[in-house]
């Protein structure tokens, strides 16, 4: 059975560790209601002790207006689509593809294993969410700019592809989606799971929105100091939301509280 730590990192940052036979459960909303009402109800049907805020989620012109207006019920779930492919039990149950984006991944049930990489999940995983962005992927450190270590020739890429003669030299790979967390600085909500496959033990990190905690490569450095060697941030801002044993420490803003469809739960 698994077994969690949770403890503060201060600044709104909370951290929870679990080792010892971790299973993610992916959850995705099918009906009109509000996304804590959902996550609180789901939490106690399966038998989970974390669950987060999941992938990103696209909305439409016309949904954003209805959403961010007067409105205050829970936007039905077919207008909130989720952004990457959402796996459970070997199943697609919601999203699309996103091959220039990374995933997370629990392969096999019942084995403490994650993998994350570029594109889509494996579509026989036990628990999956593609659309996210890389933290750390095999060990490999991603950021806002491409780094190279000493006497890298004169010409290599600053941000993007890096070309065959710089790869060598590159110590870190810039990210588009990693540079708009960076972007939002110390303040902005953050939502991150990582895996260090050293310690078979699972890292989830989430900052409540407007709070004077970290920015994204203080993210990346927490989870590297801890041995973690696949990590992915997952929706931002206030979406961010951290329900944990029995109650919620990190609550989603009130118009992401009507809209946000997938959640990520842990046990």
């Amino acid at each position: 059975m698994a077994v969690f730590e949770y403890r503060s990192g201060g600044g709104g940052v909370h951290i929870v560790a679990g080792a010892g036979g971790v299973e993610m459960v992916m959850l995705v909303r099918s009906q009109k209601e509000y996304f804590m009402d959902f996550i609180a109800r789901e939490a106690k049907a399966q038998k989970l002790k974390l669950v987060i805020n999941g992938s990103f989620v696209s909305l439409g012109k016309l949904m954003k207006l209805w959403t961010y207006g007067a409105n205050t019920q829970p936007l039905d779930p077919s207008n909130s689509a989720p952004i990457g492919q959402v796996i459970q039990g070997g199943n697609l149950i919601a999203g699309d593809s996103s091959t220039g984006k990374f995933y997370m991944s629990q392969n096999n049930c019942g084995a403490e294993q994650f993998s994350a990489g570029l594109g889509n999940p494996n579509s026989n995983a036990c628990a999956a969410m593609g659309g996210v962005a890389p933290i750390l992927i095999n060990g490999f450190p991603y950021g806002s700019k491409n780094l190279y270590k000493k006497g890298v020739p004169a010409g290599a890429q600053i941000t993007g592809d890096v070309s065959k003669e710089y790869a060598p030299f590159l110590v870190q790979k810039s990210n588009a989606m990693f540079d708009a967390m960076q972007s939002g600085g110390s303040v902005k909500g953050k939502t991150a799971v990582g895996y260090s496959s050293s310690k078979k033990s699972t890292i989830i990190i989430v900052q409540e929105n407007q709070s004077p905690g970290l920015d994204a490569n203080d993210f990346r450095d927490v989870f590297a100091s801890l041995s973690v060697d696949n990590a992915v941030f997952l929706d931002g801002s206030d979406s961010a939301t951290l329900y944990y044993d029995g109650k919620f420490l990190v609550q989603p803003g009130e118009n992401k509280n009507e809209y946000l469809t997938v959640a990520v739960g842990f046990r």
